[in-house]
């Protein structure tokens, strides 16, 4: 697991790296291009944290099925009278997995109102979607790309705090990057 853990960081970084990127550069297909990258990998990012948060959870014995299914994004059919976790695909959202994570270690219902990042982070994820399924052409300005990385990162924190109770190793980082490309 903890090489799982080393590249959901380098996820991070590069997309961080990324937005370093598109402060540096003149060349404004560049900048295009980076700031592409950076809300791809930066969403990439989250996902992996998410799955490896998922994966901690599912090896708890006392993890119900139906929530293990939902970590694993599998799906739970009834087989000789007991319910199992099959190895059949259920995509779940993003979205849907971390209010399931808040909810279950906070007994607080994630709202705009209960964190100020939850409101940017969808709003992220719905520049990440016009990016990976395109139905018009989006444009993608730095601000975006920085609302984006800060989300992450706050999110990250807090499910960490509620969760593990303690902070992630990169609080104190913001959206510099420790990459060099």
């Amino acid at each position: 697991m903890a090489a799982f853990d080393d590249f959901s960081a380098l996820l991070l970084e590069e997309a961080k790296r990324f937005l370093e990127k598109i402060k540096e550069s003149k060349d404004e297909d560049a900048k295009k291009a980076y700031k592409h990258s950076a809300v791809l990998i930066g969403i990439s990012a989250l996902e992996a944290y998410i799955n490896g948060i998922s994966q901690e959870l599912v090896n708890f014995p006392t993890t119900p099925i139906h929530e293990k299914a939902l970590l694993e994004e599998k799906e739970v059919e009834l087989k000789n009278g007991e319910f199992i976790v099959t190895e059949r695909l259920k995509i779940q959202r993003l979205t849907d997995r971390i209010q399931y994570l808040y909810f279950k270690h906070s007994k607080t219902y994630l709202t705009g109102e209960s964190e100020a990042w939850w409101g940017p982070l969808k709003q992220s994820l719905k520049v990440r979607n016009g990016l990976v399924h395109p139905k018009e052409e989006i444009s993608i300005s730095q601000d975006d790309v920085e609302i984006l990385l800060k989300s992450v990162i706050e999110c990250l924190l807090r499910l960490s705090k509620i969760i593990y109770k303690k902070e992630y190793p990169f609080r104190n980082m913001g959206l510099q990057s420790r990459l060099t490309f």
